[in-house]
């Protein structure tokens, strides 16, 4: 039997506010601290990081050891991603559908994944395409979306859970084509952030025992103006990928 939906709140009306959520942020910064485990790293690693966001689909997330110095630097715009590792002055390039299963660098590609995943939450472009399969019902005290596309590629479907009070969400699982959870992540501790409500603890794991993280931000800035500096482009070679032009 399929569970009906909830009285009070429709489907449209929480993918409405997910779209009006994200569009009232056409760019931000963030400082956080990380700490990652999982079968991709070796052991426990503490990083401080820092991420520029531009709508709709362009990203830099820079990570640092406790003791200063660079881990990695990821641009990312639309669906092309490079990533440098200043220590050893490598550089990859590719799809960011392929990133996950990017082997160098210590498997670093999941862990990564998970961490956009993480960051930026609903923002980075419409959480729901006019074709995709909606469905609303309540669980456990809170509403739960499940968002299933057309047709389903690696991606899968998207389930958002929402708290019935303050209607932001709480939970976000991801699935595989297969239906199976690849990833689970729970956004807590929210705080205002200019216009919206922004969480400053993120809980984030694969399920396949890649990656396990937990985020917690010092300081998050809404639609700051943002300059080619905080793209890299004063020190990018020309090869690289070019910083976005304009606002989202």
């Amino acid at each position: 039997m399929v569970p009906s939906a909830p009285a009070g709140v429709t489907a449209e009306e929480l993918v409405a506010l997910l779209r009006e959520r994200g569009a009232a942020i056409r760019t931000m910064k963030a400082q956080f601290s990380v700490e990652a485990t999982g079968a991709a790293l070796k052991g426990t690693q503490r990083m401080e990081a820092a991420l520029v966001y531009q709508r709709p689909g362009s990203i830099r997330l820079q990570t640092f050891a406790r003791i200063g110095f660079p881990v990695f630097d990821l641009m990312l715009v639309d669906d092309d991603y490079q990533i440098k590792f200043p220590m050893n002055g490598k550089l990859l390039k590719g799809r960011i559908a392929e990133l996950d299963r990017q082997s160098g660098q210590g498997g670093l590609g999941a862990p990564i994944t998970l961490a956009l995943q993480a960051t930026l939450g609903n923002l980075n472009g419409p959480s729901v395409s006019p074709t995709d399969h909606v469905a609303l019902r309540e669980e456990g005290g809170q509403y739960v979306l499940d968002v299933i596309p057309t047709g389903l590629d690696e991606e899968g479907a998207r389930r958002f859970w929402f708290d019935r009070s303050s209607l932001e969400v709480v939970r976000q699982e991801f699935f595989g084509a297969l239906g199976e959870i690849r990833a689970t992540i729970v956004f807590q501790d929210y705080r205002r952030a200019g216009p919206v409500q922004r969480p400053y603890l993120v809980r984030a794991e694969d399920v396949r025992g890649q990656a396990k993280l937990v985020l917690s931000f010092h300081e998050i800035v809404p639609n700051p103006q943002l300059t080619p500096q905080d793209w890299g482009v004063s020190e990018a070679p020309a090869t690289e990928l070019p910083a976005p032009k304009g606002g989202g």
